[in-house]
């Protein structure tokens, strides 16, 4: 007689008894307490591991997948204002925004500016020459009379003194000279003519002679003319002209007229003195480089021995 097993075969175990492990095709979802196996085990069923072709992954306790796309995003949105006032601060980040290209616009246009003054001033100052009589003076002020400071200094020590007469023109000058009490003592009068590639110094004995000039330093020519026998009108007069340049400078002293003597009616200004300031190149400088009497121009000085025209 044979005594039935305790524990039956895969062929003979009813589906559902036992602990054990179902293995075929023939088992069934939700029977047994061991691992399914095969392909016909469906996910989340049974307590044990399931194994087959529809597996995937035990998802870890506790995941949650809005919370892991919630920390990627947290910095993200770090600097974003609340809901509740987006819309002014979008404004208010945008007006902060066009304050700052104005701004970097109007930081941008001064430095424009600055450039293109230092630019201008640059080329003006270093590359454009400056003329005597386009040098700049102080509002209210009066450059420098350098033609005065030359008379002065030669007329000191007769103890007169000059003053700059008006009125006074282009291409030439006009000065009055004082005793010490303050009495007129003549007048001396200086002119500029233009340039020339030489110059025939008049002889008042033969109209179509020249004279032989005398030289000085800086490659000046010069001729000295006196006239102390009119009484009513002695007159020293210095023709000069400078090579560098062509210029004629002419420097004419007469004294006071009507004095009836010829003590009294002297020039304030010797031959040789008048000789002196004609060379001297302050005088000279003193015009400026357009500056000429040449030409039908009635203000110039009357000369005793007038300047040769240009042919």
């Amino acid at each position: 007689m044979t005594t039935p097993l305790e524990n039956p075969t895969a062929a003979d175990a009813d589906p559902g008894e036992g602990a054990g492990v179902q293995v075929g095709a023939d088992a069934e979802p939700g029977e047994g307490t061991g691992a399914q196996v095969g392909a016909d085990a469906e996910p989340g069923e049974g307590t044990g591991a399931q194994v087959g072709a529809g597996f995937v992954g035990r998802v870890a306790a506790g995941y949650s997948v809005q919370a892991q796309l919630g920390e990627l995003l947290e910095p993200v949105f770090a600097e974003e204002p609340p809901f509740g006032d987006a819309i002014p601060a979008i404004f208010r980040r945008a007006e902060k925004l066009r304050r700052r290209r104005s701004r970097t616009v109007v930081l941008a246009a001064a430095v424009v500016v600055m450039l293109v003054f230092t630019l201008g001033y640059g080329v003006t100052r270093f590359l454009l020459p400056i003329t005597p009589d386009r040098v700049a003076t102080p509002a209210g002020r009066s450059p420098p009379d350098e033609m005065l400071a030359v008379f002065a200094a030669v007329l000191a020590p007769s103890g007169l003194r000059v003053v700059a007469r008006t009125p006074t023109g282009v291409g030439w000058r006009q000065y009055l000279v004082l005793t010490a009490g303050g009495q007129p003592h003549g007048l001396i009068e200086a002119s500029v003519y233009a340039a020339r590639p030489a110059l025939c110094f008049p002889v008042l004995a033969d109209k179509k002679a020249c004279a032989r000039p005398e030289r000085a330093a800086d490659q000046v020519e010069y001729v000295r003319y006196a006239f102390d026998q009119d009484v009513d009108w002695q007159v020293n007069e210095v023709i000069a002209r400078r090579s560098p340049d062509g210029r004629t400078v002419v420097v004419q002293a007469t004294g006071e007229r009507g004095t009836g003597s010829a003590t009294g009616g002297r020039p304030p200004l010797t031959a040789l003195l008048a000789a002196t300031t004609a060379t001297d190149p302050r005088v000279a400088a003193a015009f400026g480089a357009y500056e000429t009497c040449t030409g039908p121009n009635r203000a110039c000085p009357v000369l005793k021995v007038p300047v040769p025209e240009i042919d």
